[in-house]
């Protein structure tokens, strides 16, 4: 009976080792292809559907979420730059791994404390804008919101906003 239970854990921790193991292929191959420019942000789904999205900053991830937004759930995803906009984003979304190739400590301590298995290539400590004299405007945005909805209402606003500045 014991060597049951002891054969019944190694087998559990195998397979889990096997699926962390592919995990970490499936972010390397996501990494990879945002190096090459072939992706801003890629999505693979728990049933192993690939979601590739371009663009400039968080308007690819939030073009993921909201076309679909039942396939986040367990995903794994891999963006250029993860803020806490976007950990928000991740968190309605219900990710279940987050890799930014950019991520501020911000991101990374709120996806984090909510379970959600995180890494980054670099850790900044926030999301800059372009001209880099100040806080990105979407980040900026989500500023004191915990709840990620609120924060995606908010986002849209922005990003309304700033459009209708540029025209």
């Amino acid at each position: 009976m014991i060597f049951r239970k002891i054969f019944v854990v190694a087998f559990g921790l195998l397979l889990l080792q096997g699926c962390f193991i592919n995990s970490q292929k499936i972010k390397q191959q996501a990494v990879e292809m945002i190096n090459r420019g072939d992706a801003a942000c890629v999505m693979v789904c728990a049933n192993g559907e690939q979601i590739i999205e371009q663009g400039r900053g968080l308007s690819p991830l939030l073009s993921i979420y909201e076309q679909h937004p039942d396939a986040m759930i367990g995903a794994i995803v891999v963006d250029k730059v993860i803020g806490r906009a976007a950990a928000m984003i991740l968190l309605e979304g219900k990710a279940a791994m987050v890799h930014g190739i950019l991520m501020s400590e911000d991101a990374y301590e709120l996806l984090w404390k909510k379970g959600v298995k995180t890494s980054y290539g670099e850790l900044v400590p926030r999301i800059l804008n372009p001209q880099r004299d100040g806080l990105c405007p979407l980040e900026q945005s989500v500023e004191g919101i915990t709840d990620p909805k609120q924060a995606i209402e908010a986002i849209k606003q922005r990003i309304s906003e700033l459009s209708a500045q540029a025209h």
